[in-house]
């Protein structure tokens, strides 16, 4: 149920299939800021031949939709925006109960999300006004050591522009 924002979306992990989505009411398909919405992470394994959910996690981002997914071994990141950005920390490591561990609430939004060693992921998206106003392309280094605290360690904002990565991860280079 729901959409699926992109191919990060999705991850395999020792036979669980990890499926992020973000689902409204029939009433209100199509808003992009209607209070219905709400976003999941399912797991899904095969039984007998077919794909059966054996687990899910809800309630992330009410009133939001997913900006950015990462799939990291038995972890998961997921942002939600509106007007601030939920970087929900997942715990994955048992594929029939998955839990949100941890919650970061900022200003704006990672659109891209990317591993960059042991316990730090950078997101790359938009710097915002509590109103959700987009102010400049926003890059910020995530610590995500401690799953129940994720925390941002810095941060970057180049005023008043976007960045190719949020529609094109092919544009975000990693050395």
């Amino acid at each position: 149920d729901g959409t699926i924002l992109n191919q990060y979306s999705m991850s395999e992990d020792e036979g669980a299939l990890r499926v992020a989505t973000t689902s409204a009411p029939a009433s209100s398909r199509g808003c992009t800021r209607c209070a219905g919405t709400e976003s999941f992470v399912r797991v899904l394994q095969e039984t007998n031949g077919e794909l059966q959910q054996v687990g899910q996690v809800g309630n992330l981002g009410r009133g939001e939709q997913i900006k950015a997914v990462r799939f990291v071994g038995k972890q998961g990141y997921v942002v939600t925006f509106r007007q601030t950005d939920p970087l929900y920390t997942l715990d994955l490591a048992n594929p029939a109960e998955p839990k949100v561990a941890g919650e970061l609430k900022l200003l704006g939004y990672s659109a891209y999300l990317h591993p960059a060693g042991d316990g730090l992921v950078i997101g790359v998206g938009q710097d915002a006004t509590a109103q959700g106003r987009s102010l400049g392309t926003k890059v910020s280094l995530f610590d995500v050591h401690d799953l129940a605290n994720p925390r941002e360690l810095q941060h970057y904002v180049l005023w008043n522009s976007t960045s190719a990565v949020e529609q094109d991860f092919h544009a975000f280079l990693w050395w």
